[in-house]
This record gives structure tokens, C-alpha cells and sequence, in this order.
């Protein structure tokens, strides 16, 4: 994967979920290029597919039928070892915040420097730079039942950035701040 970015692409991807009898067409035939370094936004109403296809990059989901590829890479039957590799380069806010309850936000942000292998020392002043970074310098000893929504929020940006991702992506990363923070 590139350095300075990750080129994304979308070919002819189709997603389909089984209910009952039924069938449910996610995305249908969706072809798309994003380049290294470009800034894109999905919008849509709810249900129309754009966390399936945001889950697909970073293969949470995988498509039933075409293409995702990274730099060129087909990530979309790739196994899970190898997208373990992949991962390291991607960022992901999650809708749901996704934060650890056994870990305080200082350690929920410094879990991906940890499974990267930073020392210690390290970690913990990356963490005290992003804890700064999103407003709560003083609430990296809190556990996420301990914070609000947003802040939750806060400490999920501040995981996904962790790492100085090649790839950033954000599902609804600002559904739970206000419009002051969001726009900050």
C-alpha cells in the first residue's frame, strides 16, 4: 500500500442479504474510484447501503458478487490473515463508537499503537497528543461509561488516527457530536 494514500475501487460490487425468503439487494452494481488522497463523501438515506459499502473497504462485509480493490489489490475473497496485514493501514470511525468497556479511553486509543508494536513510551505520548487533539486531555482515565456520546465519539476519531492511517473511514463519524465539535 502506498504511503501517502490508498486508491479505492469499487467494480461492479453487489451485495445481497438473505431474510427469511427474501432478498434484500444492499448495493447493486456499484462501480466507483476513489484516489490516493482524495476526500469522498456518501450520502443517502438510511438503508441505502453506504455502511455496507464503507464495511466492504476495510472487508467487515464481502461483497456477493465483484471487485474492492486496494492500491490494485482484490481484497473481496481475500482471507482474514491477510486482511489482518491490510488493516494496519486503514483507520475506521465506526456509527457505534465500537470502544472497548474494559478499557479506559486513553486505552482504547492506545489499543492499535499496542497491536502495532509501538513502545511503550511511545504509545503513551501518541495517546496523550490525540487524547489533546479531540478535547479530552483530561478524560483519558475514563471509562467509556463515564462519557457521553460525543466524547465516545471523540475517542473513536482519535483510535482511527491513531496509526497515521493511509486510509480514513468514517461512518458517521460526527452522528454523535454537536454542531460546534463537529465542525471543529
Amino acid at each position: 500500500m502506498s504511503t501517502v494514500g490508498t486508491r479505492v475501487e469499487f467494480r461492479n460490487l453487489t451485495r445481497v442479504f438473505k431474510q427469511k425468503k427474501a432478498e434484500i439487494k444492499a448495493l447493486d452494481n456499484v462501480s466507483l474510484t476513489v484516489e490516493a488522497g482524495e476526500i469522498m463523501g456518501i450520502i443517502g438515506y438510511s438503508g441505502a447501503g453506504k455502511s455496507t459499502l464503507v464495511r466492504m473497504i476495510n472487508g467487515l462485509d464481502q461483497p456477493s458478487s465483484g471487485s474492492v480493490l486496494l492500491d490494485g489489490t482484490d481484497i473481496a475473497k481475500m482471507p482474514e490473515s491477510k486482511l489482518r496485514g491490510i488493516r494496519k493501514n486503514i483507520g475506521m470511525i465506526f456509527q457505534q463508537f465500537n470502544l472497548f468497556t474494559s478499557r479506559t479511553a486513553a486505552g482504547n486509543i492506545e489499543y492499535p499503537l499496542k497491536l502495532q508494536g509501538m513502545g511503550k513510551a511511545e504509545r503513551k505520548k501518541r495517546v496523550a497528543e490525540l487524547l489533546d487533539f479531540v478535547g479530552l486531555a483530561d478524560r483519558g482515565g475514563n471509562y467509556p461509561e463515564q462519557l457521553s456520546g460525543g466524547q465516545k465519539q471523540r475517542v473513536g476519531i482519535a483510535r482511527a488516527l491513531a496509526t497515521n492511517p493511509t486510509l480514513l473511514l468514517a461512518d458517521e463519524a460526527t452522528s454523535a457530536l454537536d454542531p460546534s465539535t463537529t465542525k471543529e
